[in-house]
């Protein structure tokens, strides 16, 4: 028997105060800090074969060059190859700015700083190698997640419509409640080594937008620590959450900010000890185990931008457009984009007909034991996640979205086609169109069927 032995490890990866917050339609200025970013490490190694490796950074997202140059590093550093490890961000909006986005810019001097302590991170897990053993599983979360997606009384499909709007119909998507779980002690002592988990929700929120915070990740991990232990490392990936927030439309009296954070990740942590008990009862833990990977580059078709929507958004960043914004402008619009952003979309046309026709995305498969991690790089709408895991041939198999890099919104042909909605509005932040959904499920899929 292959002797299988685990190591981790947690990095501090928090910017300096003053540096640009993304995710919200304006650029913030970082203020404070309530609490520290992380990398985190797992590594998963047989005798005689190569680490496997899964990294997690408290992002909103990393770009496919900075996943790249990690693994590059990696590879250089400590011979891992680069298909054999995993890079992905949790999506806290509180975080520095990684990439363009909405008036941010890429904070270049935070990215290099990022790329350097990941790859420690994993270097540093790597030297914690101990002999150990490993168990999988599934639990599900109600009540927190929501499709964010409606339709409305008029027809059209309108995102974060806000709560009590009586033109509501209903959510146009499924939720995905499945939470999960790969439990990694030391081999004879049963010491927790890592709990990581994999959940499909967007992010929760914080109390103050300029300061930086991990968001619902970080009051997962201190809960899940309560009864792991302080020593084992906490990763709470996120899933096919592109179009799935915890925003409940018919509560008025919902909370918001750290208090709702806390409560989201109490239920999390509360299903992830349920998950755990019941491995140690029936005893699934196993020293070893498979450790497989592939990670092949696909290509997907850019949105296209017509010489007319060119036009347009000249119009539109000049101040010579007059006309209204309630119906659609853009070729690529189903329902209208809202008058107060509509220059950011105007000024990423021009961004994205500059852009080659395809786009080269990463598409990852990890296999441990018999259970499987697929990455993909973006975010990702949930049926996508759905199909991938109902067609599988590995019944556990869990999809990890912002993964290897990030291509943006990455939605169903329905959503691009039929309903519309922000998520497939054309920007920087949703450079792909119709198509993309057939290619990661078909890719994913047959990559599953062969590991």
């Amino acid at each position: 028997m292959a002797e299988l032995t685990a190591g981790a490890a947690v990095v501090d990866i928090t910017p300096w105060l003053g540096i640009s917050i993304a995710g919200l339609f304006n650029d913030r200025k970082a203020i404070d800090v309530n609490d520290p970013l992380h990398a985190k490490a797992l590594v998963l190694k047989n005798e005689g074969e190569d680490p496997l490796v899964l990294l997690l950074l408290d992002l909103l997202a990393v770009t496919n060059e900075d996943a790249a140059a990690i693994k590059k590093r990696l590879q250089e550093q400590a011979g891992i190859p680069p298909e054999r490890v995993l890079v992905a961000a949790t999506h806290t909006h509180t975080g520095p700015t990684t990439q363009d986005i909405y008036g941010c810019k890429r904070e270049e001097e935070y990215c290099r700083f990022m790329v350097t302590r990941a790859a420690d991170c994993v270097r540093l897990a790597l030297r914690r190698l101990r002999p150990a053993k490993l168990s999988w599983g599934r639990g599900q979360v109600t009540g927190v997640t929501y499709c964010r997606r409606y339709l409305m009384k008029n027809g059209m499909v309108r995102t974060n419509p806000g709560r009590g709007n009586p033109d509501v119909v209903r959510p146009v998507s499924p939720i995905d409640p499945d939470l999960g779980v790969l439990y990694v002690t030391e081999r004879d002592s049963d010491t927790p080594i890592a709990l990581v988990a994999q959940f499909a929700l967007h992010y929760v929120g914080t109390d103050d937008a300029r300061t930086i915070s991990a968001d619902y990740y970080a009051h997962f991990a201190r809960q899940v620590g309560l009864f792991t232990g302080p020593e084992c490392v906490v990763m709470l990936f996120n899933s096919t959450s592109g179009q799935i927030n915890n925003v409940d439309i018919t509560d008025p009296k919902q909370e918001d900010g750290h208090a709702q954070a806390r409560k989201v990740a109490g239920m999390l942590a509360g299903e992830v000890q349920k998950v755990i008990n019941h491995l140690a009862l029936s005893k699934k833990a196993t020293g070893d185990c498979l450790l497989k990977a592939d990670c092949r580059q696909v290509m997907l078709p850019r949105k296209k931008i017509t010489a007319a929507d060119l036009e347009l958004a000249r119009e539109i960043l000049s101040g010579r457009y007059k006309g209204a914004a309630e119906r659609p402008l853009f070729s690529w619009e189903i329902s209208p984009v809202s008058p107060s952003i509509l220059k950011y979309f105007a000024e990423d046309a021009f961004f994205l007909a500059e852009l080659p026709e395809e786009l080269a995305a990463p598409v990852q498969v990890l296999r441990i034991g018999d259970s499987a991690w697929v990455g993909l790089p973006g975010e990702i709408f949930v049926e996508i996640g759905l199909t991938i895991k109902k067609d599988s041939p590995l019944a556990d198999t869990f999809v990890i979205g912002l993964a290897n890099g990030n291509m943006g919104y990455i939605a169903t042909n329905k959503a691009y086609l039929e309903e519309g909605g922000y998520e497939t509005f054309a920007s920087r932040w949703s450079k792909v169109g119709p198509g993309s959904e057939g290619i990661l499920c078909r890719t994913a899929l047959e990559m599953l069927g062969r590991l």
